[in-house]
């Protein structure tokens, strides 16, 4: 078992037991900040819905408001292609970077990150962060049934992942075109063979396929279709709105990737984003996180919705390792449900 394989498993622990810790003395970024003031820039390339971003660009900007950030957001594997093909090119052009474990685990194989060990980071428990300085977690998805209430009674709502093979979903059941981790996990989880046969009957069942989670749980509140793979934090902000969505809680398992925050290794603008990172670590930067209904890492600060309370999922966390077969992942789900569109 590698290193950053046994980091995910204590963050799993550790994301479960740790619910508070003592707060930390104030950081001090005194001797970081003048050099961040010559830089005057940050580009930030992450997944994070551009929603999202901007509510933690707006309070990062609030506290350093001479730095300039530019936001990239894209998909995982258009991002992942990004910097990878930016690399082999000998183009630098991201500071931070925002991206699921797995991948960043992948970019510190390739040399395309640095090490960085954030004052802010050390409150987090040792399983939430990598060993060796390179990324630290900030929040978590996990990979849900959602719902639309208007248009499927209480009793006939999914509970669990074979309940979508039920005929009366056939060509009502939007998914993810890039599912690659939900895929990949349930091959750890459930098995191989298991997990083809799931799927293969599964895309029998005709699902609409869509690009983005947002977007599919935009689509689910709208009627478009009454269920969907989404994450539980965008039903969340829905159902604030009045959106008549819900989740499933029962699912066996709740497929769970932590997003990790790091430094580009050749980041034209190292001493911003140090202020990025260590700021989306804080504790007013955790709380941006948690009022977006997303699952904040940062000890003590529990999320905004009970429901959304790990302890209470049957989480399974995404494999570190799984960078290693994801290639193989992808064209497996292409094969599978690309060719039934």
């Amino acid at each position: 078992m590698n290193r950053i394989h046994r980091a995910v498993i204590f963050a799993a622990c550790a994301f479960i037991a740790l619910l508070s810790t003592p707060s930390a003395p104030a950081a001090d970024f005194s001797a970081l900040i003048p050099k961040a003031k010559e830089e005057r820039e940050i580009v930030w390339y992450t997944t994070t819905s551009n929603a999202d971003n901007q509510s933690i660009v707006n309070g990062f900007t609030r506290k350093y408001p001479f730095l300039k950030v530019q936001v990239l957001r894209t998909t995982g594997e258009k991002l992942r292609q990004r910097i990878l093909t930016e690399a082999a090119a000998g183009q630098y052009f991201s500071d931070a970077v925002v991206f699921n474990t797995m991948e960043m685990a992948l970019l510190k194989s390739r040399n395309l990150l640095q090490p960085y060990v954030p004052p802010e980071g050390e409150v987090y428990p040792a399983g939430a962060k990598d060993r060796e300085g390179y990324f630290t977690g900030i929040y978590a998805r996990n990979f849900v049934l959602g719902y639309n209430t208007a248009m499927i009674p209480d009793k006939e709502r999914p509970r669990d992942w074979p309940d979508l093979l039920n005929p009366r979903w056939k060509g009502k059941i939007g998914i993810d075109e890039e599912e690659f981790e939900w895929f990949g996990t349930l091959i750890d989880y459930w098995g191989r063979e298991k997990t083809v046969k799931y799927m293969k009957a599964l895309a029998g069942q005709q699902p609409q396929l869509r690009r983005g989670h947002s977007l599919l749980a935009q689509l689910l509140a709208a009627g478009e279709f009454p269920v969907a793979i989404v994450f539980p934090y965008n039903m969340e902000q829905l159902k604030q709105r009045g959106a008549p969505v819900d989740w499933a809680t029962t699912s066996d398992p709740i497929v769970t990737s932590i997003n990790g925050i790091g430094i580009a290794a050749k980041a034209p603008h190292p001493n911003a984003a140090k202020l990025l990172v260590n700021y989306i670590l804080s504790e007013e930067g955790q709380n941006i996180i948690r009022d977006l209904f997303r699952v904040p890492v940062r000890p003590a600060v529990k999320p905004a919705a009970p429901k959304l309370e790990q302890s209470n999922l049957k989480v399974r966390y995404v494999p570190s390792e799984m960078f290693k077969k994801i290639a193989e992942y992808e064209e497996e789900f292409r094969q599978i449900f690309w060719k039934t569109k």
